[in-house]
């Protein structure tokens, strides 16, 4: 069964889907106030940032979605006015970085799929197509593996008892700027 066609996933997205909305907001968060590096295992250091594509749900279901595309939306009147106004982000563009290599895809949040992935170059010593394959599988692997620990990062922290009077009124002060 695909993961499109599994009706537990549309029901985890109905239930669920708004921790991948805080998940990609709390991104942003941290990547415009701490700078977006998160420490994983083994020593590893990774960056993540939000590139160029923001996708806002509506707060209700008669009201319209917004996109913005291009430059750093991030930055823009529309997005900050977007956050105060209770719309969540849907869906992001974000640039994730391992020392030299790096990933762009789009993530969506209400299922937390991985969507017009561009992986890093192939490695140097990637001679033949079994060795190229096994590159691409590694660097797939590799994202999957970069956003799940960051989200259990997230997870972590948004589910602490007292989220809501320390992390959690820090960052909704962040959206009301």
């Amino acid at each position: 069964m695909t993961e499109s066609t599994n009706p537990s996933n549309a029901a985890d997205a109905a239930t669920h889907g708004f921790l991948g909305e805080e998940f990609l907001t709390w991104l942003w968060y941290r990547w415009e106030t701490d700078g977006g590096e998160y420490d994983l295992s083994a020593g590893r250091r990774i960056g993540i940032a939000l590139d160029d594509f923001l996708a806002f749900g509506a707060p209700s279901e008669d009201e319209t979605e917004q996109t913005l595309r291009r430059g750093l939306p991030t930055r823009t009147p529309q997005a900050r006015s977007a956050l105060r106004q209770g719309r969540r982000l849907k869906k992001a563009k974000l640039i994730l970085a391992d020392g030299s290599r790096q990933w762009v895809a789009t993530l969506d949040a209400s299922t937390m799929t991985l969507s017009g992935v561009r992986l890093p170059e192939d490695a140097e010593d990637v001679e033949s197509p079994q060795d190229r394959t096994a590159d691409r599988a590694a660097n797939w692997l590799a994202i999957y593996e970069m956003v799940m620990a960051v989200y259990g990062q997230f997870l972590r922290e948004r589910l602490r008892n007292d989220y809501r009077e320390s992390d959690g009124e820090k960052q909704a002060n962040w959206m009301a700027e």
